[in-house]
């Protein structure tokens, strides 16, 4: 059976970027050299990111020292690596996320989705950093939190991406990866709300049995409170004030999420949120893409487990991670 690569650190945040950069050089490297040919006039789209470096360096200087470190480890410019996680991945039709609450706990699925990769661009990362140990599924060329991720604090964050406009700002990765470190929703919640943001992603936080659905446009932000109460989402805005802001959504996400909402119910086991995970009805637009999906994970805060599938999980199998 195969499985995701795995790295487990524990220090300092330059302790971890360097760990990062060492374990992922190659594909580091690569990553830099292809962009350096793909983007025309390069030097001045590295300038362009200079006014987000300086926001994300007074609002989390600890993370860009991890990001620094990643990079020297790696063996690239700081801007170079920098400009990697100024935006993300790229836009478009990315995961499914269902939460069920039962009587021994939470239960969190996760689909983590992208057309244009492999299941081999992601590993999993144990990183401990003072009080706090995170572990999840991440991305080997860009900072931690992009996918979804546990800490020791109970917290659960799913990333999902939704189509939008950008500000000169805090880059969202960086965003994501500080929501790691909080150690309970309303600390995630106010970081993101103070921080000066370039743009956002869609954060799906559950701890104990609340579920905080936050869903970001640049400078405007909405949070959705749900208790006991089972949740989906996909990649577009549920709430109607963020809709006026979206730049577009797919049909995938629509039917994901319309088939999500009618598999997600309480008091679900795990074998059960893995047949949601790997529902293939709609042929069309699947919850589980033979072609799109990387990875599936499925948390349970409580117990402290976490069970992941490497690559699409209609057709693979779910290893138990503590």
């Amino acid at each position: 059976m195969k499985k995701f690569d795995y790295l487990e650190i524990s220090g300092s945040h330059k302790d971890v970027g360097r760990a990062i950069g060492l374990k992922f050089k190659k594909e580091i490297q690569n990553r830099v050299f292809d962009r350096q040919k793909e983007i025309s006039n390069y030097s001045e789209f590295l300038k362009r990111s200079e006014p987000y470096y300086k926001y994300a360096k007074d609002f989390f200087p600890n993370l860009v020292d991890e990001l620094e470190a990643t990079a020297k480890a790696a063996g690239v410019c700081v801007m170079d690596y920098f400009s990697i996680n100024n935006g993300g991945i790229s836009t478009g039709d990315h995961c499914t996320v269902a939460v069920s609450f039962n009587k021994e706990g939470t239960l969190i699925g996760h689909n983590e989705d992208w057309k244009s990769a492999s299941s081999d661009t992601l590993y999993l990362l144990k990183a401990t950093i003072g009080s706090t140990t995170f572990f999840g599924l991440q991305y080997k060329v860009l900072m931690p939190g992009v996918s979804a991720s546990v800490n020791n604090w109970g917290l659960v964050q799913c990333i999902n991406y939704l189509n939008q406009g950008s500000q000169i700002g805090v880059p969202k990765i960086f965003l994501a990866r500080a929501v790691l470190e909080c150690k309970n929703l309303d600390e995630a919640e106010n970081l993101l709300r103070k921080t000066k943001r370039a743009s956002g992603f869609n954060h799906i936080l559950v701890q104990g049995r609340e579920v905080r659905n936050i869903e970001i446009a640049g400078d405007k932000l909405t949070i959705e409170k749900v208790v006991d109460r089972p949740y989906v989402h996909t990649n577009h805005y549920l709430s109607p004030d963020m809709k006026l802001l979206e730049k577009f959504h797919t049909k995938s996400s629509e039917a994901r999420y319309e088939r999500a909402k009618e598999l997600i119910k309480s008091n679900m086991t795990k074998k059960e949120m893995g047949e949601l995970l790997s529902d293939t009805k709609n042929k069309k637009y699947p919850i589980c893409r033979e072609d799109a999906t990387l990875g599936s994970l499925i948390f349970l805060p409580k117990n402290k487990e976490v069970y992941v599938c490497y690559g699409h999980p209609c057709g693979g199998k779910y290893l138990k991670y503590e």
